[in-house]
């Protein structure tokens, strides 16, 4: 069984130990936190590294307003502020995000929030909800899924069956909701209802609350509450995730077994790990779990054949991951010295200057140091004026960001003087430059970009594929 497609992993960074857990567990959701989002390069080679890798449903946080991740979408005033207007308003704000979502590779959203505001309820909810009224919040719902659909990605409505009943937040300790269930099927279900009724197509996010009235298991682990009123009284067939599990609500009161187990056995599909690197235990457990029967085969096939579902409905389109390729395939080396990599490097980077009133390059240069501490070693960063080149400087290992030196002998002469058997020459503007450096270690990147500067350093290392 491929059971990585039970896993919904979080990943606030991409690097080497992400890609191996990828490639050896084969988890089938990836969630794209913002520790990647804010940093372009990296959110373009995972895009890049995710088309080369098979199938998978990636998502993102983003909501609008209180919650939001992705710069690529514009931002929103919120769902309490939607609350108040025509649900349409709603329904073109999802469905123009969506169409952002699905044209940057994103083909499902942990959105709409169903959660009903509460005078008395928590900070996790407040502007994430479109208000007390469970009328008002199911027309707002009902619109951004459709919304969202529309625009091409899935949204995953939550936190089901209500998570803003409550003044705790499960981030830190296990709520309880002390209503009953008619209560609970009058005002926090109708969202749910409503939206199962339309058939539009959704995933369903649970929440780690206690409702007393029902069970006393949260929400996430509960078979009464996943299986007879998720699946049977209110005949949703679709997959169901988990909130993440290492929230304080499951984490501190369920051993990993115990949340595996009881998730699974509930009816729950996915589980939702906020960490990737705490995949291992998770996969581990429930291998561990099938194999000694704590868990029917059974369920797990069917989880299975549901994300297989979803995984065959999902559009990959990976669009955004084809400026890495590009960035990747530009670059050329000459005469590199591989044993001189592992040394401790001194970096020489361009002032920040635009050399023409059509040129926005100059910030990029800002960002060189950043890209290269992902690699190397940084001993020392030294920026130098472009108009005069670098000084004479020392090091094991030299790094020296060229930018238009054939255009000045004083700045090529500069350039020329640093240490021809300690210095790595990377041509990032104008390729002509190149024949100025004969004999000596050369990278033509064709682009100031921060993703041509991080291919670049792969490329080095011999971690591209191209």
């Amino acid at each position: 069984m491929d059971l990585g497609k039970l896993f919904f992993c979080g990943f606030d960074d991409f690097n080497e130990e992400a890609r191996e857990v990828i490639q050896k567990y084969r988890p089938a959701g990836v969630l794209i936190y913002p520790g990647v989002l804010s940093k372009e390069y990296l959110f373009l080679d995972f895009m890049n590294f995710l088309s080369r890798n098979g199938r998978f449903i990636v998502s993102s946080d983003h909501e609008g307003g209180q919650l939001e991740v992705l710069k690529y979408v514009p931002s929103f005033p919120g769902n309490l502020a939607a609350g108040k207007v025509d649900p349409v308003f709603t329904g073109r704000y999802c469905e123009m995000a969506g169409r952002i979502m699905n044209t940057l590779g994103f083909n499902m959203v942990f959105a709409p929030v169903l959660d009903l505001l509460s005078e008395k309820g928590s900070a996790v909810v407040d502007l994430r909800s479109f208000g007390s009224d469970p009328e008002v919040v199911a027309s707002h719902g009902m619109e951004a899924c459709m919304g969202y659909f529309k625009g091409g990605v899935i949204p995953c409505i939550k936190h089901f069956p209500g998570h803003g009943k409550t003044a705790d937040d499960s981030h830190y300790l296990l709520p309880t909701v002390n209503a009953s269930f008619e209560e609970l099927w009058r005002e926090d279900l109708l969202p749910f209802r409503r939206i199962f009724q339309s058939r539009v197509k959704t995933a369903v996010m649970t929440a780690h609350v206690k409702y007393p009235a029902v069970d006393d298991l949260p929400a996430t682990l509960s078979k009464k509450l996943i299986t007879e009123v998720l699946r049977e009284k209110l005949n949703f067939k679709g997959l169901v995730l988990s909130d993440a599990m290492e929230m304080k609500a499951i984490s501190e009161n369920f051993s990993v077994e115990e949340a595996v187990r009881f998730f699974i056995e509930a009816g729950g599909n996915m589980i939702l790990l906020d960490n990737f690197r705490d995949l291992p235990v998770y996969y581990e457990s429930l291998k561990k779990l099938i194999e000694d029967g704590s868990i029917e085969r059974e369920k797990v096939e069917r989880s299975i054949k549901i994300v297989d579902e979803y995984l065959s409905a999902l559009e990959n389109r990976f669009n955004s991951g084809l400026i890495a390729e590009v960035a990747e395939r530009a670059i050329e080396c000459t005469r590199m010295r591989k044993e001189l990599l592992g040394r401790e490097v001194v970096l020489l980077v361009p002032s920040n200057k635009n050399l023409s009133p059509a040129d926005t390059t100059g910030d990029d240069y800002d960002l060189i140091p950043e890209v290269a501490k992902r690699f190397f070693k940084v001993r020392d960063v030294i920026r130098y004026d472009i108009e005069a080149g670098p000084d004479d400087v020392d090091g094991e290992l030299i790094f020296d960001f060229v930018v238009n030196a054939s255009k000045n002998e004083q700045v090529l002469q500069a350039h020329l003087s640093l240490p021809s058997d300690r210095t790595i020459y990377f041509i990032i503007r104008n390729p002509f430059d190149a024949k100025f450096f004969p004999g000596r270690s050369v990278v033509i990147t064709h682009s100031t970009k921060p993703i041509s500067v991080y291919k670049s350093f792969q490329h080095l290392l011999g971690r591209c594929s191209s």
